[in-house]
């Protein structure tokens, strides 16, 4: 399988790859935005909060066209559930985190435990909302 077969491809491994690239995409939004506002003075706790909306709105679209390939419009069930969903991933992201830190892992360390066992929860979730089946 070639790289570009894997942003057309409807097996697990293609959308985990889209799922991975949509998640780098989104992280680079919201760094800019964070960034961009605390630039222009707002407080960073504000603009982590409104970038994340943002950026739960930009994932929404971006996994639920190019990761799982569901069409037509979306409808309400989906999109609440889809934030539901991103609000559990972040609560397990911060809960991993926490744990790791009080068992004295490294700061980068934690944070990527968090992030892959949130991700890993996201992804399964994600698949379940949008109805997405493997080949």
């Amino acid at each position: 399988m070639k790289i570009s077969d894997l942003f057309t491809a409807s097996s697990t491994w293609a959308r985990v790859f889209r799922f991975v690239v949509v998640g780098g995409l989104a992280f680079g939004l919201d760094a800019g935005l964070v960034f961009t506002m605390v630039h222009f003075g707002f407080d960073k706790y504000l603009s982590r909060a409104l970038a994340l909306i943002v950026v739960v709105l930009f994932t929404f679209i971006l996994n639920r066209q190019a990761t799982f390939s569901a069409k037509g419009w979306p409808n309400v069930q989906e999109v609440v559930a889809y934030v539901a969903a991103s609000l559990i991933g972040l609560l397990i992201n911060y809960l991993v985190f926490v744990g790791a830190t009080w068992v004295k892992l490294p700061l980068l360390l934690a944070m990527a435990a968090g992030t892959i066992v949130a991700s890993t929860f996201n992804f399964l979730a994600y698949g379940r909302i949008f109805k997405g089946k493997p080949d």
